[in-house]
């Protein structure tokens, strides 16, 4: 979810086209304006989307990596690069950070 450019977009490396979890996503996100803002949230003006045009897992065990780092990249609005390639190097990094409790600089 993008707030400041109003649209929800659905990343899935498995290409999916779920449309149902935008509308859940949508709704999730009415519900919780509502709830923080105390005012409703009109999503006239929003852009649903599906991602197509992004990397796709090769294997049925990344999913959480690739999920992991489309977060990353978007939260840092960064041009999504990655690829299957990069899956083992992503793991080792994760588990470095954790154990070390510190964010590597991307």
């Amino acid at each position: 979810m993008d707030m400041t450019r109003k649209v929800i977009t659905y990343y899935d490396s498995m290409g999916g086209n779920n449309t149902k979890c935008l509308k859940s996503l949508a709704e999730y996100l009415k519900e919780e304006h509502l709830d923080k803002k105390g005012t409703p949230l009109d999503l006239a003006n929003w852009s649903q989307v599906i991602a197509k045009q992004i990397p796709q897992q090769m294997n049925g065990s990344d999913c959480g990596m690739f999920a992991c780092k489309f977060a990353e990249y978007l939260s840092r609005r960064a041009k999504i690069t990655f690829s299957q390639q990069d899956m083992p190097y992503f793991r080792r990094r994760m588990i470095y950070e954790i154990v070390k409790n510190t964010l590597l600089h991307p």
